[in-house]
């Protein structure tokens, strides 16, 4: 496997980064997002925000603007939030535990502790455990248990920042969710190929409250504020509709209705 992953690693930057902000800033943009698509994105914010000062001191309208493309806004909220939290306090201070942090799960905290604290852990993103599964024929949630519970042995010969950035890599190129590449996969000689059918399908995007919602905060970008029956007419969408996607956006902070009853970004 090391072998393997000398050979065949994808090169980022931040790879080799031990900026827990760095850090911070890929995992929360690769979310739900192909790697190199993030890696564009991640040029960018680095360069505007090289510190979650420089994001903080910013508004949630340009940290928006930087997004725009991305998809999934609520991320970006979350991180502007971060970035004010952690203009204050710093990520020492909240070491080993950085959940407290809008957006960050056990996913991002195990990140954290791997590639910037250098800490032995497994960081159990989807594609360790799809190999992990495989490899070792475990079904279902016992993957978690699997994992906490055989930490020591399988990081026992391996740094935990190459394991982990390994499985990542694997999983992403040869021991993909579908159609997985066992006759050139390192691990197959060993591996009991224990593969689920995923019968997950992925919602459509066209017409979807998702796609509604991004297509409002890209018009509220271009302008300062939109009537509701302006969106309306470019959405072509109910009344009924357009109230609940507006209702969402409130909700999540993203949005807010003016005194006038103008519909603005949430700046707040």
């Amino acid at each position: 496997m090391k072998k393997w992953y000398k050979k065949n690693h994808r090169t980022f930057e931040w790879r080799s980064s031990n900026n827990p902000w760095q850090i911070l800033l890929i995992e929360t943009l690769a979310q739900q997002t192909q790697l190199e698509r993030a890696n564009v994105f991640y040029q960018k914010f680095i360069k505007k925000y090289p510190t979650p000062k420089d994001m903080a001191n910013d508004s949630k309208k340009e940290v928006l603007r930087l997004w725009s493309g991305l998809g999934y806004n609520n991320r970006a909220i979350r991180l502007h939030s971060t970035s004010k939290i952690l203009s204050e306090t710093g990520f020492d201070e909240l070491y080993p535990n950085f959940t407290v942090l809008p957006g960050v799960g056990v996913y991002t905290n195990s990140a954290l502790l791997s590639f910037a604290y250098g800490e032995k852990v497994v960081a159990i993103d989807t594609n360790i455990k799809r190999i992990i599964q495989r490899y070792f024929k475990i079904q279902g949630k016992d993957i978690d248990i699997f994992l906490l519970e055989n930490k020591s042995l399988l990081l026992n010969r391996f740094d935990s920042r190459d394991f982990n950035q390994a499985l990542m890599d694997l999983g992403a190129t040869i021991c993909k969710s579908r159609s997985p590449k066992c006759d050139i996969c390192p691990l197959e000689p060993k591996c009991n190929k224990f593969i689920l059918e995923n019968k997950k399908k992925q919602s459509k995007f066209e017409g979807s409250m998702r796609q509604k919602r991004g297509a409002i905060l890209k018009m509220l970008l271009s302008d300062e504020s939109l009537t509701k029956e302006k969106i309306s007419t470019e959405l072509q969408v109910s009344n009924k509709a357009l109230d609940d996607i507006l209702d969402s956006l409130v909700k999540d902070g993203l949005i807010e209705f003016s005194k006038n009853k103008l519909i603005v970004i949430n700046d707040n």
